[in-house]
C-alpha cells in the first residue's frame, strides 16, 4: 500500500489519486497500474496488486477489504436491520455537533453501543482480533484498566467481567466524546469513512488534499523514505546509533507478550538508533500500559500526553 501511494504521486493525475485513495474505487485500475505507476513499484508491489487491485479498488472498494471489513459490514447491517442506516448517513453530512448530536443520542448510539452487541459479538476473542486487529494481549490491557476502575469505584460488577463488558466501556468512553466534540462530516475522517466506506471532498486525511499531491509529485519529494518489511526491533538494530530524532511506535507495544522480553530488546534497540533528547511516540488503548516501567528503566522519561479520564475526555488525535 505503501508503494502504491509513492507510486501514485509519481505517476497519475489528482483527479485520479483521488479515486483510488478518496473514493476507493477506480474503473480503470489495471490500465492504470500497467501503464503509469508500474515503472514506479517494485516487482513484488506489482505483482500483488495486479492480482489483488481489480478485486480493490473494483467491485470492493479499498475501504472494504482487509480485516476490518467485517466490523464495517456488521455496522450497516445493523443500521438496515435496525433501522438508523438513514440516521448514519446524516452523521456523515451534519453541519453543526448540536445537529450530530441529536442524531446519534436518539437513534444511532444504541446500535453502535448497544450492550448486547458488546457481550455477544464485539467482546468476543474472534471477533476483536479478525475485525478491529485487537489481538489479546491488547484485549487484556483493557480488561485490566476496567477491572482497576471497577475496584476504585467499589463498583458490587464483578471485576472479572467478561471481555464484552470493558469493551462496551471502553467503546463509550472512545465514541461518545467524539461525537460530541468533534465533526465527523468536517474533521473526522478517521470515523468518516468507517461510516460510508469513502472519504469526501469536505473532509479526508490531509495526504489525499491537492495541496499535498502538488508538493508529494514534485521530482525528489520521496528521496528521504526508506521502505522495510521486517520486524520494527530488526530494523532499528541495523540503524546506526544516535540516528534517529522521532520514532512513532503507534499501539505496536500493545500486542507484546508482558512475560516475554520483546518490550525490552525493542526499547534498548530505539534508545541506541535515537539521539540524545529524541522521541520516542506511542499510543495505548491502556491508561498506563505495562511498557512505560520498561520504558523508564531503559533511560526514557516518560509523559503522557492524554488519556480518556474522566469519562467524556475527548482524547481523539
Amino acid at each position: 500500500m505503501l508503494e502504491l501511494k509513492v507510486a501514485a504521486y509519481n505517476s497519475v493525475s489528482y483527479t485520479d489519486f483521488w479515486k483510488l485513495f478518496g473514493e476507493g474505487r477506480h474503473e480503470d485500475f489495471l490500465n492504470l497500474l500497467v501503464n503509469q505507476l508500474s515503472p514506479h513499484l517494485s516487482s513484488q508491489a506489482f505483482d500483488f496488486w495486479y492480482h489483488k487491485g481489480l478485486d480493490t479498488f473494483g467491485k470492493t472498494g479499498l475501504y472494504y477489504t482487509g480485516g476490518s471489513r467485517h466490523a464495517l459490514k456488521l455496522i450497516q447491517w445493523l443500521g438496515r436491520l435496525l433501522g438508523v442506516s438513514k440516521d448514519m448517513a446524516k452523521i456523515c453530512t451534519a453541519e453543526t455537533l448540536n445537529e450530530q448530536r441529536e442524531i446519534w443520542t436518539k437513534r444511532v448510539r444504541r446500535v453502535i453501543l448497544s450492550q448486547f452487541l458488546a457481550y455477544t459479538v464485539i467482546g468476543s476473542e474472534r471477533f476483536l482480533w479478525k475485525a478491529l486487529g485487537v489481538p489479546k494481549e491488547q484485549r487484556d490491557i483493557i480488561e485490566k484498566d476496567f477491572s482497576a476502575t471497577m475496584e476504585k469505584t467499589d463498583s458490587k460488577t464483578p471485576t472479572k467481567n467478561k471481555s464484552g463488558k470493558a469493551i462496551w466501556e471502553y467503546g463509550v468512553n472512545t465514541l461518545d466524546p467524539v461525537v460530541n466534540n468533534t465533526l465527523v462530516a468536517d474533521d473526522n475522517h478517521y470515523y468518516l469513512v468507517c461510516l460510508q466506506g469513502k472519504y469526501s471532498q469536505r473532509c479526508h486525511p490531509s495526504y489525499i488534499s491537492p495541496k499535498a499531491h502538488a508538493k508529494l509529485s514534485a521530482p525528489g519529494a520521496f528521496d528521504g523514505l526508506r521502505i522495510h518489511t521486517d520486524e520494527l526491533a530488526e530494523v532499528i538494530t541495523r540503524m546506526t546509533p544516535e540516528t534517529l530524532t522521532i520514532a512513532v511506535l503507534m499501539d505496536s507495544m500493545d500486542w507484546f507478550d508482558p512475560e516475554a522480553k520483546d518490550a525490552e530488546v525493542q526499547i534498548k534497540a530505539v534508545n541506541r538508533a535515537l539521539k540524545t533528547g529524541g522521541r520516542v511516540m506511542i499510543r495505548s488503548s491502556g491508561l498506563k500500559p505495562w511498557y512505560i516501567d520498561t520504558f523508564e528503566a531503559g533511560g526514557f522519561s516518560c509523559k503522557r500526553v492524554s488519556a480518556r479520564t474522566p469519562p467524556g475526555t475527548c482524547v481523539d488525535r
